[in-house]
């Protein structure tokens, strides 16, 4: 007789990321992953408490292939070298981009840590580095914001996809001047968060 499949928490992970990637976030359910592994769902279970769990791992996994995008080093500023990255994966990954920051979720938290390691890595560079520290963790914030905005245009094909540098250098490098210049150094998403939506946390980066 031969052996039963072993149903690690890696392989139930990767059929939810692959679920993710061909038709969304919301069709992640116990039922479709146990029917990518041709198994029930009792192996989910098994190694995650509950399908929130599950979820949030998945979450973990997203931001962590949206985090290698990001890193890769196509410039030598890292923040328009991390510009590129987040719209090549607007642009390549719609449906993980569409779970990560157009659908609701609560670990927007999560960020915190993301914004705040760009924000070292930009002390290297000799456009940031007389910048304190909240300063440039300030600017990835607000660079964050109109990234998303064109995001979303290149996740919902409004823009082409073909010219992310010209996008940053036009739209995004304004915003990174301007900041510098006139010195905002608050942090946008810290003090002006109202929380509209229920499911994000009050004071999440």
């Amino acid at each position: 007789m031969p052996p039963r499949p072993r149903f690690t928490p890696d392989l139930i992970l990767a059929a939810a990321l692959a679920l993710t990637r061909e038709e969304g976030i919301s069709t992640v359910t116990a039922r479709s992953v146990a029917a990518r592994l041709g198994c029930s769902t009792a192996p989910i279970f098994t190694h995650f408490a509950s399908m929130e769990g599950l979820h949030e791992q998945l979450m973990e996994a997203i931001i962590a292939a949206f985090v290698a995008a990001a890193s890769d080093p196509v410039d030598e500023d890292p923040l328009l070298g991390a510009g590129i990255g987040w719209l090549r994966f607007a642009s390549d990954e719609p449906r993980l981009y569409e779970a990560l920051f157009l659908t609701p979720h609560p670990w927007h938290a999560k960020w915190g840590p993301v914004r705040r390691e760009l924000a070292q890595r930009m002390a290297a560079h000799p456009r940031y580095a007389d910048l304190p520290t909240p300063a440039r963790f300030a600017l990835v914030g607000r660079a964050s914001i109109v990234l998303h905005g064109l995001g979303v245009e290149l996740w919902s094909g409004r823009l082409p996809a073909s010219s992310p540098r010209r996008l940053l250098t036009e739209l995004v490098l304004p915003v990174v001047e301007a900041a510098i210049a006139r010195g905002w150094d608050d942090d946008l998403h810290s003090h002006f968060n109202p929380n509209p939506n229920p499911h994000i946390p009050r004071g999440s980066p």
